[in-house]
Formats: structure tokens, C-alpha cells, sequence
């Protein structure tokens, strides 16, 4: 008679062959993208906070600026704090947001790194462990399997929720964040001028009156950067790593 072949378990132990494999030929294209749009975004969110920064410190520079403001000191001082306050108060809330966004990044980066090479090679002996159990009659491979799930899911999901980031910047973000930005380095330049003309009241007033004019685009582009940053880099974070955990502790609850 033909000895019984028990599939389960040979399936195991060539999954295990195969996660082995890939652990030591460095074989993983899905955490090598994911690192990328990672360090892709990490490099844009400093892009932004730098120009986010320079703005808060052309803003610093003109309300510290001692000006000779003769013969219309006073309505020019009432003018600079009105167009300079709200200004200077929503800058510096926009910079405490990008830098959320690093960390968050950061944090990402971080949990990529811990869920790559130690997982893969773990994943791969259990593999081959629960694989050989189904060929014996020793006890404890529902939970080397149950176990092996969690660690197989944790592994692979992260990185591919990642990669869907990803399509979702390059789709609907990417183009948005990217003209937010340029007219931001546009302002930043106009306040540069402006600081350039304080000692010149005419030119200080023309400067101050343009920027006046275009206060309600400049609050739009500030808010439409944290929106995109909040989306991007806050909230589908939190809700894939929500969902990784959750599907990698249901799968504890599988019956194998």
C-alpha cells in the first residue's frame, strides 16, 4: 500500500523552503518599494517644513524689524500685525503638523525595518516546523500554524498597505503637494522682499499691500498642505496599521 502524502504539510515545508530562500538571497521587491516611497516622503515632508520654516522665519525677521515708519508709523504698525499675526499663528501650527508627519514616516520606516529580515527567517522555520509536525502525531502545530499566520501577515500586509500609499500619493497627492509647495516658495520669496524693502516705508507699503491682497490664497495653500499631509501621512497610516493588527489577530483565531 501507498503511504498517505499529507499535503498541509508538504505545503508547509516548501513555504518554508521558499521564505528561507528569499531571507537569504535578500529576494523581498514588495519592502524594497515600500522603503522607497517611504524615504520619497520623508524627503518631501522636509522639503515642506523647511519652506513652512523659512516663511515662520521671514515672518520673525519683519515683526522684530525696527522701522522708520514716518510720517504713518501707526498705520503701517497696524497694518503689518494685521496681514502678520494670523499669518505667523497658522505658519507655526502648519510646522507643528509636518513635523507629525516626519515622525509618523519615521515610525513607519521603523516598524518596515522590524517586521523585514527577522520575520522572514522566523516565518520560515516555523513554516518548516508545523510542516513537519502534520507528518507526526506530536501535539502543538495549530498553534505553530495560528502562530505563523500572525507572523506571515504582519510581514507582508504592512509593507503592501504601504505600497497602496503609495499609489494613492503618486494618484491624487503628489501633483497637489507639489503645486501647494511652489506657491509657498513663491510667498516665501515675496517676504524676503519684503524684509529686503524695510528700510524703504514706499516700497515696505507696495510690498505689504500685495500681501495683503493675497492673504485668503496664502491660507488656502497652508490649509490645503495639512489637509494633504494629515491624509497622506496621519490618517491612512493609523488606519493600515489598524488593519494589519487587527487581520494579524483574527488570524489567531483561525481553526487549522
Amino acid at each position: 500500500m501507498r503511504p498517505k502524502v499529507n499535503a498541509s504539510g508538504l505545503l508547509l515545508i516548501f513555504l518554508g523552503a521558499f521564505l528561507l530562500t528569499s531571507y537569504y538571497l535578500r529576494f523581498d521587491p514588495l519592502e524594497g518599494r515600500a522603503e522607497a516611497y517611504l524615504e520619497k516622503s520623508i524627503k518631501t515632508t522636509l522639503a515642506s517644513y523647511v519652506i513652512v520654516r523659512g516663511i515662520n522665519a521671514s515672518v520673525s525677521i519683519i515683526k522684530e524689524s525696527e522701522l522708520s515708519l514716518s510720517p504713518a508709523g501707526v498705520g503701517l504698525s497696524l497694518a503689518l500685525g494685521e496681514v502678520l499675526d494670523p499669518l505667523d499663528d497658522m505658519v507655526e501650527r502648519v510646522s507643528i503638523l509636518l513635523l507629525l508627519s516626519f515622525l509618523s514616516l519615521g515610525l513607519q520606516e521603523l516598524l518596515l525595518e522590524l517586521f523585514s529580515g527577522g520575520l522572514l527567517l522566523i516565518s520560515g522555520v516555523l513554516a518548516l516546523a508545523s510542516g513537519a509536525l502534520f507528518f507526526t502525531n506530536i501535539p502543538g502545530r495549530a498553534v505553530l500554524v495560528r502562530l505563523l499566520l500572525l507572523l506571515l501577515t504582519l510581514r507582508f500586509l504592512f509593507p503592501a498597505v504601504i505600497l497602496v500609499n503609495d499609489l494613492i500619493y503618486e494618484g491624487f497627492f503628489r501633483p497637489r503637494t507639489e503645486a501647494v509647495s511652489s506657491n509657498l516658495k513663491d510667498i516665501k520669496e515675496e517676504l524676503q522682499n519684503l524684509i529686503r524693502s524695510v528700510d524703504k516705508v514706499e516700497d515696505f507699503r507696495k510690498s505689504l499691500g500685495g500681501l495683503k491682497t493675497r492673504l485668503s490664497l496664502i491660507f488656502d495653500n497652508l490649509l490645503q498642505l495639512a489637509l494633504y499631509f494629515t491624509l497622506q501621512t496621519l490618517i491612512l497610516p493609523l488606519f493600515n496599521l489598524w488593519l494589519t493588527l487587527r487581520l494579524a489577530l483574527g488570524a489567531l483565531r483561525l481553526k487549522v
